[in-house]
């Protein structure tokens, strides 16, 4: 139950049911603006898990490459090009060729996959609409901190809902038109950043019922079920240990050095519970970020408890999204001391305490955080 709470998020990456091949696949092609090095194909998971090398080539001089696998349905792979960026592919047919340019990789071009042109047309799609909504809010964000008494924000956040349903609805038709069960797979794991909970959801149903024959789609629509189960469970059951003294935990952090968190006593913490390996957790972290650095200099701050059982991983996680805060682990994964004491049932999860050590309030994700934390932090 606890590792079913975690669904992928895939970061900048990605009429059949059925792959249009036996299960060999073959991708091969031409780096441009690139030097003679190795290049990877690695699989991404449906479970969540991290990517999975399957293959391995030296580039030639001219940047000409031919990668191999095995594969029982259409899924998602990276191409990880040496001193250069990730590149992605679907494997919808059983031999494709891609002319990647270093010099404008997010425009590559396929031969025999029009799942994986599909997939960067809408990736790029979404950026633009994406960047939009976020240039609108950062907007909003300064005006309020200049004057929140501006008439102009009331429009401004207006504007800003209408870009984000703008964004949904290209999301959604994506998800009912696509052919591709793994371009469907990625796009609904874009919503989860900008919809609500009931319509990922319906998203997830509906792209289970186009897809009955795949794995990873079925697997996901379990798991958002699962999720959206538990969530409503949580909402109907108070958190055991609201308005009770936080539990203290004490861990090392990435140098080895012990953290308690009872230390940060005096300050308004939120103690976040996630993990490098897990994907809604990788998703919310931009959330967490902004309310960080909004909120940094007002007496608040973050401790990170990590549920990871691989120091590596969990090191390059916080640098990779950026978590500038204090972390600590006791690296035993759900065997953590965290999970007893904390009473974990999946992550991400947090509880916010005040400057006494209370726990004042849990699970805040995403504008409730924010929200919370402009409530307490006046």
């Amino acid at each position: 139950m606890k590792k079913q709470f975690c669904i992928v998020a895939v970061t900048l990456s990605l009429v059949s049911c059925q792959q249009k091949n036996s299960g060999h696949f073959v991708i091969n092609g031409k780096i441009q603006h690139g030097s003679a090095g190795k290049i990877l194909l690695e699989e991404l998971p449906y479970d969540g898990k991290p990517p999975v090398v399957v293959d391995s080539a030296t580039m030639n001089e001219k940047g000409e490459f031919e990668l191999k696998t095995e594969a029982k349905q259409e899924n998602l792979y990276v191409l990880v090009v040496e001193n250069g960026p990730q590149l992605y592919a679907v494997n919808d047919n059983a031999k494709v060729t891609v002319n990647y340019d270093l010099a404008n990789y997010r425009h590559p071009s396929f031969q025999n996959s029009p799942a994986s042109s599909d997939l960067y047309q809408f990736v790029n799609d979404y950026i633009s609409k994406d960047s939009v909504v976020r240039a609108s809010y950062i907007k909003i964000d300064s005006l309020s901190k200049i004057n929140p008494a501006d008439s102009s924000i009331s429009l401004l956040k207006q504007s800003g809902t209408q870009q984000v349903n703008t964004l949904n609805e290209y999301i959604k038709q994506f998800i009912t038109t696509s052919n591709s069960p793994a371009g469907v797979y990625f796009a609904i794991n874009m919503a989860i950043n900008s919809m609500s909970k009931t319509g990922i959801k319906e998203l997830a149903d509906i792209a289970a019922k186009r897809f009955k024959d795949h794995k990873g789609i079925i697997s996901l629509q379990q798991q958002i079920n699962l999720m959206a189960a538990q969530a409503a469970s949580q909402e109907r059951v108070q958190y055991a240990l609201l308005n009770q003294p936080a539990p203290d935990l004490q861990m090392k952090d990435v140098n080895g050095q012990p953290v308690t968190i009872s230390q940060f006593k005096g300050k308004y913490l939120l103690v976040d519970f996630w993990a490098s390996w897990c994907g809604p957790c990788r998703q919310e972290n931009p959330n967490v970020v902004d309310a960080f650095n909004k909120y940094k200099d007002k007496n608040f701050t973050i401790l990170g408890v990590s549920l990871d059982n691989d120091k590596a991983s969990w090191i390059e996680a916080i640098k990779k999204d950026g978590l500038n805060w204090n972390h600590m682990s006791d690296l035993k994964q759900w065997e953590s001391a965290a999970v007893s004491a904390y009473k974990l049932e999946g992550i991400p999860f947090n509880v916010l305490l005040d400057t006494s050590g209370k726990i004042i309030a849990n699970n805040l994700r995403g504008p409730a955080l924010e929200k919370k934390l402009a409530e307490v932090l006046r």
